[in-house]
């Protein structure tokens, strides 16, 4: 990476940082119907500003946010009696530009789609029975999803354990002569995560101890299992899951078995590790595998909330293309403003792949810092 475009992106994105207006979460507004269940409206408002650059072409984009993207939703709910609440969720994806960062294999022109369709994140209707658990139905999460991605870091919104914030379009080039590998970090890198927003019917158990189970099924076949424990062990908070999903159903992959650990001390220090396998039924295809792990603090530099510090890494072998190894590390500093339920976050990702199929061909790596706007309602 030119360290000119280096130091002048990072004094950029300090510059913003000192003077961006803080942006906010979500206000409690609860909106009676005519009968007696309560409707309450929030969503989100994401966009960033990052600079990407993958050695021959370099370009500051303006988009919505990725992990957390803007949104809007409508959650319903009810009282039947002492032990059984019901309710419907509806939510919607908002975005008007994507968080690709990429650039045209033969031009070297910066591009960054509009998206102007909603999309529907979550539309189903759950019954919760105190004593028996949960039972939803509709398009919402499978029973292990998010499994791989528990952290206790407090930077939220920004990337997964896959550890792609944006730039996950922009394509890898051979080092020197800046031809296209037609592979970009969105391909090669992963979290392994289960099942998100199907068609499903899903049960949870009450939590016992701080140990909770789930199952569901989905319209397409795929059955999915999950376990999580959340407590606290003397000063460190701890929580911890796994999960299993049948794919051979929807796919030429068999199964996924995946999980996360994540423990933060009561003085702010805090690490999470995650790992996963998707097993191929395919002649000669090798399976898919990560493990990514993160440290971080949390600290009280200002009064306004929290500053939340974290360096993430990621290790991914075999997602999508057989013989494949990436690798993505990065930093995250976010500082959260408490009163508006708002957050700032600072944040540098560096990409890197390479593929035995292709000898030892020097790829460059791909280079991402930028700056994330929340504001919750």
């Amino acid at each position: 990476m030119n360290i000119k475009t280096t130091l002048k992106t990072s004094v950029a994105a300090a510059a913003l940082f000192a003077i961006a207006a803080p942006v906010a979460t979500p206000a409690s507004a609860d909106i009676s119907s005519g009968n007696k269940n309560k409707l309450q409206v929030s969503g989100q408002v994401v966009r960033a500003l990052y600079h990407v650059d993958d050695g021959p072409n370099s370009h500051l984009f303006n988009s919505t946010g990725n992990t957390a993207n803007t949104r809007v939703r409508w959650v319903a709910s009810g009282t039947l009696n002492e032990n059984v609440t019901a309710g419907a969720l509806i939510e919607f994806d908002v975005q008007t530009s994507n968080t690709g960062g990429s650039f045209a294999a033969t031009t070297g022109d910066n591009t960054d789609a509009d998206k102007t369709n909603w999309s529907i994140r979550h539309q189903y209707i759950w019954v919760n029975h105190k004593q028996f658990g949960k039972v939803s139905l509709g398009q919402t999460d499978a029973a292990a999803n998010g499994y791989t991605e528990f952290s206790l870091a407090g930077v939220g919104g920004i990337s997964t354990p896959s550890n792609v914030w944006t730039g996950g379009g922009t394509v890898f080039r051979i080092d020197n002569t800046g031809v296209s590998t037609g592979v970009t970090p969105g391909n090669v890198l992963s979290n392994l995560d289960f099942t998100s927003r199907d068609d499903v019917i899903r049960y949870d158990t009450p939590s016992f101890m701080g140990f909770g189970l789930s199952a569901s099924h989905s319209g397409a076949g795929i059955g999915e299992i999950g376990g999580k424990y959340t407590g606290k062990i003397g000063a460190v908070n701890l929580i911890a899951a796994i999960g299993y999903s049948e794919l051979s159903s929807t796919s030429v992959n068999d199964y996924n078995l995946a999980g996360s650990i994540a423990a933060r001390h009561d003085s702010g220090l805090n690490a999470s590790f995650h790992i996963g396998e998707v097993a191929s039924d395919t002649a000669g295809r090798k399976h898919a595998n990560f493990w990514a792990a993160s440290g971080g603090y949390q600290a009280k530099v200002f009064k306004t909330g929290g500053t939340n510090m974290r360096a993430v890494y990621n290790k991914s072998r075999h997602i999508n293309v057989n013989g494949s190894e990436a690798d993505s590390w990065g930093i995250d500093v976010q500082q959260s403003f408490d009163a508006i339920g708002a957050s700032l976050t600072l944040v540098y990702r560096n990409y890197d792949y390479e593929n035995n199929r292709i000898g030892h061909t020097a790829i460059d790596s791909i280079d991402v810092i930028g700056l994330q706007a929340a504001f919750n309602f």
